[in-house]
Formats: structure tokens, sequence, C-alpha cells
């Protein structure tokens, strides 16, 4: 029935036989606005045009009046409104859907109600893609981070539905891909990647001291950066440390004993700004929420040649072998001596972070999982 529909939309057309297909994205927000969005589907997006015959049109559910105002405090009324009207706007996606080949729905198709909209493009039989890459099905952290005007209309049931409806379901990790094979036949595993030419290897720091760190991410994992606090306090009785924090919100407290440096988050020189340190970190609370993380912060750091110190928690354990391509650390102990190891030999940076780097470039980088979601594509498709 998938099949048919497809075919009448898009014809074969070439010696090879591969059709081309078109994609409509229904993403929350603006282009370069959400790292999910950027790392994976934007990503993707000039890879698949230029060597899979496929193209992805964004749609965000987001209006540039709600963007402006929604993660500013106050002006509930003018938000309540402003998303109650994308939602009713919403509707013009589904109409536009039918001319396309498939619907690909990243997260959520409206950030507020149930699948009412996934539903209609499934009654509609338009094929539809369902990607994600936290376990947005947990309101746990997620609700606590967003808009508390919205959680009693956000029905956080409602992955569990689209993963039914949909004709195939992409997911980050393994982790929720075990999420999504219990409701769906059809997953695949397509990790969030990076761009290499856009985080190129960069020299490490000429100086050797103080030891710099870096932790990146948006304020709503900030709480995440609280579980490195304890040693990095203590090891900033140590020996002198620089703890810089990269992120769209300035922390509230610094560490003390190490000099602190707040650089606003920008997409412009992000790649830049990682690598001018000696390592990254990426610690995590193990809990059912961050167990659905799928390691951007570590692969950041590992694509400009940095050596990385992260929690063993969820995908994480699928990124680094300790001791080879970067270090686990669980314990304040471990994170201690993990980073004075690193800390005290350029030689083992020296060797960790080119290992890391091969690592983001075999499995993880935009070209390799571009052509994994050109596969699965095509595959559910026919």
């Amino acid at each position: 029935m998938v099949q048919a529909a497809v075919l009448e939309r898009s014809p074969p057309v070439g010696s090879s036989g591969r059709r081309p297909l078109r994609l409509l994205v229904l993403a929350p927000k603006p282009q370069g606005l959400s790292p999910g969005q950027r790392f994976r589907l934007e990503q993707w997006a000039p890879h698949l045009a230029a060597h899979h015959g496929i193209t992805l049109d964004f749609l965000p559910f987001e209006s540039p009046g709600l963007t402006r105002v929604l993660y500013k405090p106050g002006h509930q009324l003018e938000k309540a409104g402003r998303v109650a009207f994308d939602f009713a706007r919403r509707a013009a996606a589904v109409v536009k859907a039918r001319r396309y080949d498939g619907v690909i729905v990243y997260r959520e198709a409206a950030l507020i109600g149930p699948a009412f909209y996934e539903r209609l493009l499934a009654w509609l039989n338009v094929p539809v893609f369902f990607d994600f890459d936290d376990a947005i099905w947990r309101e746990g952290e997620l609700a606590a981070s967003a808009n508390g005007i919205f959680q009693r209309l956000h029905f956080w049931g409602k992955t569990s539905t689209t993963c039914r409806l949909a004709s195939a379901v992409l997911v980050g990790n393994e982790y929720l891909a075990d999420y999504a094979r219990e409701r769906n036949d059809k997953v695949f595993i397509l990790p969030t990647s990076i761009e290499l030419p856009k985080y190129p290897v960069q020299p490490e720091l000429d100086y050797e001291e103080p030891f710099v760190i870096c932790w990146t991410g948006s304020h709503s994992t900030l709480a995440h950066f609280e579980r490195a606090r304890a040693p990095l306090e203590r090891l900033a009785t140590m020996r002198r440390i620089v703890v810089k924090i990269i992120c769209n919100k300035r922390p509230e407290r610094p560490i003390p004993g190490a000099e602190n440096i707040f650089v606003a988050w920008s997409e412009e020189g992000e790649a830049e700004q990682i690598g001018a340190s000696h390592v990254g970190i990426m610690p995590l609370p193990d809990n059912d929420y961050t167990r659905g993380k799928c390691g951007l912060k570590a692969l950041q750091y590992m694509a400009t040649g940095r050596p990385v110190v992260i929690s063993p928690v969820g995908m994480n354990l699928e990124l680094v072998q300790s001791g080879q391509n970067g270090f686990l650390a669980d314990t304040d102990e471990e994170w201690i001596e993990a980073l004075t190891r690193l800390a005290d030999s350029r030689e083992l940076r020296s060797r960790i972070g080119p290992a890391g780097r091969k690592t983001v470039e075999d499995r993880y980088s935009g070209e390799v999982v571009s052509r994994m979601f050109a596969d699965a594509v095509r595959a559910t498709l026919g």
C-alpha cells in the first residue's frame, strides 16, 4: 500500500533505477537552532542531495514570533497564543505532505497535544519516518528544562503512538532502539554525526599549565555539568586549571579555585572554541533519561582531536574504549585520575586525541551516517 503510493509520487528515472526522493521534515525549530536537528537531519541534507538523490525540505513548528519569546521568562499569554496559532498552522503541513514521497517527524510534529498530526498523516497513507535522539517519552528532566506552562498539554505518551504509526523509526542509539522495537518492527540506528570539515583537527594549546578543561552544552544540560563539580573542585586544589563553559546561559556557580571562563554559544566558531582546550568532558548522571543521550558532546571534542573524559552512561560506552580513544570515569576518584593523567602527559594526550578523531571519521561522520540514512529510507520505501 505504502509502496504503491510512493511510486505514484515519484516515478523511476535514470539508468541506475534509483528514484529521486523528496521528503518533508516536520521539525520543532527553524534550522540552525536545535543541536539535535543540526547534527542529524540538517547535517545530512547536503550529503543526501549530492550523493543519494534525496532532498529534504524543512518545515518548522515554531514561527519566528514563538522562537523569539519561547525561552524568555514571563510572556505567558503571548507564548500560549503563539503556540496555539502554530499548532493550527501545522495543518498546512499535512496538505503539503501529500506531494512528497514521505515525511520525517523529528521528535514530534507539534509542541503540544497528542499525536494528532502524526495520526492524520498515517490515515492519509503518507509514509512517516519518526526520528528521535533522546528518551523523549520520559517526562523527568525534559519537563524540568522546558516551559512549565506547556507541560500539561504535551502528552508524553505520543512518542509511543508515533512509533506504532511510523513506516520506520530512526533512533540515535541502542537504548532508544530497544524502546522503539517494542512498538515497530522496522527500526534503524542512525547515530548523531559530525560534519568533519566544520570540525577540523586543531593543534593542542602551546602551553601545558594551566590545564584547560572544556564543557559544552545547552542550558537544559547545565545540570549534567554538576556531576563533575566535586572532582573539578578537588582537582583545582591540586593544580592550576581553567574550566571553560560553552553554553547559551552562564552557569550560576563557578568552580572554586579554578579560573572560570564562560563562552556564549555560537555555531560560528564553536569548533575552534572546543579545540582551544586540553581535554573535553561529558559528565552524566546515570538514569533512564540520560541513557538515551547520543554522545554529541564527546563526538565534538573527539572530532577536534581533543582527548575526552566522559561518564560511562548509555551511548558513551559505545563511543569510548577507556585508555584507547578516551577515558570513562564514574567515581570522583576516576575523574580525578583520568584528568590528572592527561594533564601530566602530553604524550598521552597526543595518542588519545588522534584515536578519538579516527573513531569519528570511521563511524560518526556526516558522510557515513547520511549514507546509512539513505539506505534506511530506500529500504523502507521499497
